[in-house]
């Protein structure tokens, strides 16, 4: 492997040899190269050239090859940075003249470049990635804090490595004593990272959403998110009317009644716990337990208030009377279907204090005696509630850091698996997925200030928030073959490396570019494998169908399963 160091003992010249071609045309965002004849084989696109600048070098990336003519082939770069003393900084802070010599990084050479890059980076601070495809001997070595800080999108085609990356990440974060990461695990494909592997300790530990048979066998790993964790917002979107609903008329009323109603139910449970001075400042989206039960009976009484007038006896329907009548049907509903049981009907332990506590620790804790990565199974919530779901376990865990003392805060990262599904880019969306955009854009703007970060992953970036993409600062970026996909890839990364969207239809399964920051250079690179992969391997259909037989007892587990909701049946 090229040493780190081996440029220090001599200044590292990047030319080369005989020069590839000659600089022709000079903009600012393009640099275009004549190839002498000799070399235009030798040259491809992704490979990297240096081109002199006065006492330094403007480095850039191979960005297309054409012929002009019988004999001439030429070469549009992307600039990219410059090298001078030792060391690459981004950004062309010169250029080079017309006619000057391009010398392609090849070889040793290139291995020595690439090894400059990792070297601005503290050794606590380093996250090699994988090997570089130009220079398989030398790591790419990103700068872990930059990757997070600003938060990160992995991106890239269903197949293209994805799962795979995220996993690497979350292997390479559960090395360091204190890693936070919580993984929304929206297929239950990384459960795997929480299984003992060779007799080592796991990467992750797994928590999931209480499915419906956990209403009667429940297990250590089920979380529950009970209604009054829910904000009213979030509330009245798991119980509204669908579109054009007549009921959806009283909306407006049923908001301000359960704002009103749920306010009073919950400064009531504080002030029997002796909370003096916080019933004052207990609202209706605070997280203080209090009894559906009694909401519903309220409910039931309001519908049909009448309000007696003296001395004239006449009597009025009360303020709500005739106008809940839709509200407590739905809510009745949600509170009868066991795939909501992890909301409506939770266990008794849930209505203390102390719960959300544990809860918390659960959820945040890090450092010795913990698991720092949790993997959140996501994969048995009902795809309509799903948004929510997510949005109050985002809101909850950036609730707690937000209120947190700074110094005892301990950074956590949010890892939105699938994050399309829930956190589109369409500008009409239901009032379950604005819930659960209005959580993470607030996670996106302002969780750098609390120590949370969101890491996006998406195989449709066109089809994410734009909000929330704009406010990611690196990227890793796998093959994308869609052209609405790659347009957006451009129009998110510095104008310098824009031009890096054309070589993303051309990198291999587990290839992918770093745009941003944490590493320097926007160059290929071959992710490592991650020591236990997730469940999320593309099946080799082909090669299963010719030697595995369908499994009669698998068929009749899988009607078992479905039918009981629960997949740890016998």
């Amino acid at each position: 492997m090229v040493s780190l160091a081996a440029h220090r003992t001599r200044a590292l010249d990047l030319r080369a040899g005989e020069p590839a071609g000659l600089v022709a045309t000079v903009d600012g965002d393009r640099i275009e190269v004549l190839l002498c004849d000799d070399e235009a084989a030798a040259v491809s696109v992704s490979d990297l050239v240096a081109m002199p600048a006065g006492e330094e070098f403007v480095v850039g990336v191979v960005a297309s090859l054409a012929r002009t003519g019988p004999d001439r082939i030429a070469m549009r770069v992307m600039p990219a940075g410059t090298f001078g003393g030792g060391r690459f900084r981004l950004g062309a802070a010169c250029l080079p003249q017309v006619d000057a010599s391009c010398f392609l990084l090849d070889g040793p050479l290139l291995g020595e470049f690439m090894g400059t890059l990792g070297e601005g980076v503290a050794s606590g601070e380093q996250l090699v990635l994988g090997r570089y495809v130009a220079h398989h001997e030398t790591p790419a070595v990103a700068d872990g804090n930059r990757l997070l800080q600003r938060h990160l999108a992995v991106l890239g085609n269903t197949g293209a490595g994805k799962s795979w990356t995220v996993a690497l990440l979350l292997e390479r974060a559960g090395r360091l004593a204190h890693s936070n990461v919580i993984v929304l695990d929206v297929h239950g494909e990384y459960g795997t990272l929480a299984e003992p592997e060779d007799g080592s300790e796991p990467v992750a530990r797994r928590l999931r959403i209480a499915g419906p048979a956990d209403l009667l066998y429940g297990g250590d790993d089920a979380l529950h998110l009970p209604y009054w964790l829910l904000e009213r917002d979030e509330l009245m979107s798991l119980v509204a009317g669908e579109p054009g609903d007549q009921a959806r008329e009283h909306a407006g009323v049923e908001r301000l009644w359960l704002g009103d109603r749920i306010q009073t139910l919950k400064r009531a449970k504080l002030a029997e716990l002796g909370a003096g001075d916080a019933v004052a400042t207990a609202t209706a989206d605070s997280p203080v337990p209090y009894r559906l039960a009694h909401l519903l009976e309220w409910a039931a009484r309001d519908e049909v208030e009448v309000i007696v007038r003296h001395p004239t006896g006449k009597v009025d329907p009360g303020p709500y009377a005739g106008q809940l009548g839709s509200l407590i049907s739905r809510l009745e509903a949600r509170v009868a279907d066991p795939r909501y049981g992890f909301i409506f009907q939770p266990p008794e332990t849930t209505e203390t204090t102390a719960w959300l506590v544990d809860v918390a620790d659960k959820l945040l804790s890090a450092g010795p005696g913990h698991t720092g990565i949790k993997i959140v199974d996501l994969s048995e919530v009902p795809a309509a509630i799903l948004p929510l779901v997510t949005a109050v376990l985002a809101r909850l865990v950036y609730s707690v850091q937000f209120w947190m003392e700074p110094a005892d805060r301990t950074p956590l990262c949010l890892v939105c698996d699938e994050a399309h599904v829930y956190l589109p880019a369409a500008e009409t969306v239901g009032p379950v997925h604005k819930v659960a955009l209005e959580a993470f854009e607030t996670i996106a703007k302002e969780g750098r200030k609390y120590g949370v970060c969101l890491a996006v992953v998406s195989q449709r970036p066109s089809d994410v928030s734009r909000t929330i993409l704009s406010q990611c600062n690196n990227f890793i970026v796998m093959r994308l073959t869609n052209d609405r996909d790659q347009d957006v890839v451009s129009r998110l990364v510095p104008g310098s490396m824009a031009s890096v969207a054309g070589l993303l239809p051309m990198l291999d399964v587990g290839e992918g570019i770093v745009l941003g920051d944490a590493l320097l250079l926007p160059v290929r690179i071959r992710l490592d494998r991650p020591r236990v992969p997730p469940a999320s391997s593309t099946l080799p259909y082909w090669s299963l169908w010719s030697r595995k037989p369908s499994s009669a007892d698998a068929i009749a587990a899988g009607v078992e399963a479905l039918q009981t909701q629960w997949r740890g049946v016998e």
